[in-house]
């Protein structure tokens, strides 16, 4: 599966994860997956010369929780990261959570069994 989005200065292929640590090499054969099928999909893209790959780290968890909440040595840091594929989805609910705590009110939902587990 994957994603094809118009950008100011071409296409954009996206859709393949790899599961590494974040100093490991990326594995471009992802890459050259979507790179082919892009070249079947758009026929008159252009030559491999012209196309760039690029990969970036996306923060996630074990168990593919996101972690909310305040930090724990400094309650003025507040955590909102680790959606993974659902970031988009999760948006709203970790936005309405994090106002709860900027604003000093206690979060719609209850986060302290996720939020604990995180930093211990």
């Amino acid at each position: 599966r994957m994603a094809n989005v118009r950008t100011r200065t071409g296409l954009r292929a996206a859709g393949q994860v790899e599961l590494a640590s974040a100093d490991a090499p990326p594995d471009w054969h992802r890459a050259d997956i979507l790179r082919d099928h892009l070249k079947e999909t758009w026929p008159g893209l252009g030559t491999p010369e012209r196309m760039t790959r690029w990969q970036g780290n996306r923060p996630s968890t074990p168990d593919g929780r996101p972690v909310i909440g305040r930090a724990r040595h400094s309650a003025d840091i507040l955590h909102a990261f680790g959606h993974g594929h659902i970031g988009l989805a999760s948006a709203p609910m970790t936005a309405a959570l994090i106002t709860d705590l900027v604003a000093g009110r206690p979060p719609r939902l209850d986060i302290a069994p996720l939020a604990a587990a995180r930093f211990r």
